[in-house]
């Protein structure tokens, strides 16, 4: 007779599972970083010369595949695949979708202050902007593991 109960080991193999929901730190201050450069992308244009709007560009990509190549060595190192659609997570949504809210918001307002000559101002407005997407992301992680731990992932 095993010494713990089905339901405890369902409950452990969960906890397991939801800890790859969790990013290590590092990633987290990496994240913040680019978040700010990125945010501040209205604001950086206008010290650099047109040509330099290049690097710019390679630089985004360049962020973009290596996320994308950070994923795919996590999972294959793991062996676990999460469902990547945010709609499997019920309560992590709300949380995602006032983050890509105030992304938008933040971006379209930093670019209107920059074109409006606002530099200073648009200065003012990034770090809020950066701080409030941030915890709009660690919020959305935090309840993608507390759904994969109450098991309400739905597939």
């Amino acid at each position: 007779m095993p010494d713990r109960s089905e339901l405890d080991q369902v409950a452990e193999a969960r906890r397991r599972i939801a800890a790859h929901a969790r990013f290590p730190v590092a990633y987290w201050v990496f994240y913040g970083v680019v978040l700010v450069l990125l945010a501040g992308l209205p604001i950086w244009m206008t010290w650099l010369r047109p040509a330099d709007s290049t690097y710019v560009t390679w630089a985004i990509a360049a962020i973009g595949i290596g996320s994308a190549i950070y994923s795919w060595a996590r999972r294959r190192r793991s062996g676990v695949h999460l469902a990547k659609r945010i709609s499997a997570y019920p309560s992590a949504r709300p949380s995602w979708l006032v983050g890509i809210g105030v992304t938008l918001a933040g971006f379209a307002g930093i670019y209107a202050l920059v074109e409006h000559g606002q530099r200073g101002l648009a200065f003012l407005v990034l770090p809020v902007v950066a701080l409030v997407v941030f915890v709009a992301q660690v919020k959305t992680r935090s309840a993608m593991y507390r759904d994969i731990e109450a098991g309400r992932v739905r597939l």
